[in-house]
């Protein structure tokens, strides 16, 4: 325990205190007023999103949204960045020898944007009260399920107690989403979220707030949190404006300054903005999400790894990193980036072959025996129906899924439905027989994508242990569901980096070659801005998040 502590807080101890959390900020001279002094002119942004904050802005609720701005109201104990867990709301920590209580010391100097302090009691109050919030659920780690009490030790002082070990204590504190503190406000008197109170607020501590949105929930403002114990951004106000189908002409006529992300704009979209004078275009270099076509293996003849290997053996991944997304991808030879904490793979995933993807379905017996292009054997056709989100995302590339799919003999019908109800159908229904869609991204990834591995949706099991993905939870589909269990099983017995080590490197092998999760590409991610107004943008360690303190202004 103590040789892992001491390589996750190598870096920490002596590094500066940041200045904010989530932020490039390095200073940490208190901010001003949201209010510019008399005399200067205000400096605000409008930023481009395709739907609205519907759900409000409270971390732990499905606010899909929010959850890319969270980091701009909210900050966590501890940050991660470039490989190390830094100082964020805590200035240090310490573990027992035993691993089972984490003590954090809190910044004495920070309050919340409504005034109220900052300290050991609004921690514990905080992680109290979203404990039921958050479930057991391992989508956001174990640390909730696991901490049987949070005592405040002094006031700046509070301490988790574990009931056994757990390898991901600090990254799981370092989810903005959930666990961003808010203050008591946040509450009603019987703990549960006043999810009223923040449709239209954001209690919390990070560099800006909520100020107002207009009568049809299209323009939403935030303006700076004057009790901000950071560094002082450039933007002193933001509009996020809600344009769904027009954002590449709201931004060629100066209607909007910013737009971040694959999921907001296409990668055609993106390039052609890049390109018109006064705006640029910028690229993160971390590649943190898999875009992947899941395969039901519970569904005949999808349950012959011949066919799931022939199929993901007919993908050119390198087509669609290159032709789809015009480059700003690389093709995935392994579920997850190789770029992430413990995810080194010995077995990678099948390349592109055609001809011998056509072979393997031969040499099993599936022929096209009418000439309708559709092979068959005992009378079952190479036909499969796959369902996506409609966003947007996933059109292009489940159009060059389909067209390989036909030159492979295996027909493939497309479904494209509602965000909403593809949750319901696929997550909650385990209806399907093909998906398109992603992994969850970093810092959820890796754990939240290997945890899921575990075969099991059933959330009753006595265990504790269960998968909140049926189309991760087939991953392992060549170990037995008895192995598949003991394996991912081990995470939630241990603290040792060398056994996390183990147990993540034979899950991504087993998943690599079960050919049930079919990665195609990893995302970076990609923003473009008016640069007659701003001046620069810098990604954070979660590039899909808008973080406006990272933008500088002319």
């Amino acid at each position: 325990m103590k040789k892992f502590l001491s390589l996750l807080l190598a870096g920490v101890m002596s590094a500066m205190l940041l200045a904010g959390c989530g932020t490039t900020a390095n200073d940490p001279d208190p901010a001003s007023s949201s209010t510019p002094p008399a005399g200067e002119e205000e400096r605000s942004i409008t930023i481009a999103q395709s739907a609205n904050f519907s759900m409000g802005f409270a971390p732990g609720v499905q606010s899909y949204e929010a959850t890319y701005y969270m980091n701009n109201f909210y900050e966590s104990l501890v940050e991660y960045r470039d490989g190390e867990y830094l100082p964020c709301l805590a200035t240090d920590w310490a573990a027992s020898d035993d691993g089972l209580t984490y003590t954090f010391h809190l910044r004495d100097d920070v309050q919340f944007n409504d005034g109220t302090a900052f300290n050991a009691e609004a921690v514990k109050l905080y992680f109290d009260n979203m404990k039921s919030v958050i479930g057991t659920s391992a989508n956001y780690g174990q640390l909730d399920m696991l901490t049987t009490e949070i005592t405040v030790d002094d006031e700046y002082t509070v301490s988790f107690h574990l009931s056994r070990p757990y390898y991901n204590v600090l990254n799981d504190l370092s989810m903005v989403m959930p666990r961003g503190i808010l203050s008591a406000a946040a509450f009603n008197e019987d703990g549960s979220l006043n999810t009223e109170y923040l449709m239209t607020h954001t209690p919390g501590t990070g560099p800006y707030m909520f100020e107002s949105v207009n009568e049809t929930a299209t323009e939403y403002t935030f303006v700076k949190n004057p009790n901000y114990w950071g560094e002082e951004p450039d933007v002193d106000r933001f509009t996020v404006k809600v344009i769904p189908e027009s954002k590449v002409a709201a931004m060629r006529a100066g209607e909007v300054d910013f737009i971040m992300g694959s999921d907001t704009l296409d990668a055609n979209s993106y390039l052609e903005l890049s390109q018109v004078e006064g705006i640029t275009g910028v690229i993160s270099d971390f590649d943190f999400v898999t875009e992947f076509i899941a395969l039901n293996d519970e569904v005949a003849p999808l349950d012959d790894l011949n066919v799931r290997t022939a199929i993901q053996m007919a993908i050119d991944k390198e087509s669609i990193a290159q032709n789809i997304y015009s480059g700003l991808r690389t093709k995935a030879d392994s579920v997850m980036p190789t770029a992430m904490p413990y995810c080194v793979a010995t077995v990678s995933t099948p390349d592109y072959d055609m001809d011998g993807a056509i072979a393997l379905l031969e040499g099993s017996g599936w022929v096209d025996s009418n000439g309708d292009g559709i092979r068959e054997k005992d009378g079952t056709a190479l036909s499969f129906t796959i369902t996506y989100p409609s966003t947007g995302v996933y059109d292009n590339m489940v159009l060059f899924f389909q067209s390989s799919m036909a030159e492979l003999g295996i027909e493939i019908k497309t479904n494209p439905i509602d965000l909403m109800a593809f949750m319901q159908q696929v997550f909650m229904e385990d209806n399907y027989e093909m998906t398109a869609y992603m992994s969850y991204w970093f810092p959820y990834d890796p754990y939240t994508f290997v945890a899921n591995m575990y075969p099991s949706t059933d959330y009753t099991d006595p265990s504790g242990i269960y998968s909140t993905d049926p189309q991760v939870a087939k991953a392992l589909a060549t170990m037995s569901d008895e192995e598949a269990k003991e394996l991912i099983g081990g995470l939630y017995n241990t603290d040792d980096p060398t056994v996390v080590q183990e147990i993540y490197t034979a899950a991504l092998d087993c998943a690599n070659e079960s050919s049930v999760v079919i990665p195609l590409n990893y995302r970076n991610e990609y923003a473009v801005f008016n640069s007659e107004v701003i001046e620069s943008y810098t990604f954070n360690s979660i590039p899909n998040h808008v973080d406006v303190a990272a933008i500088h202004l002319k």
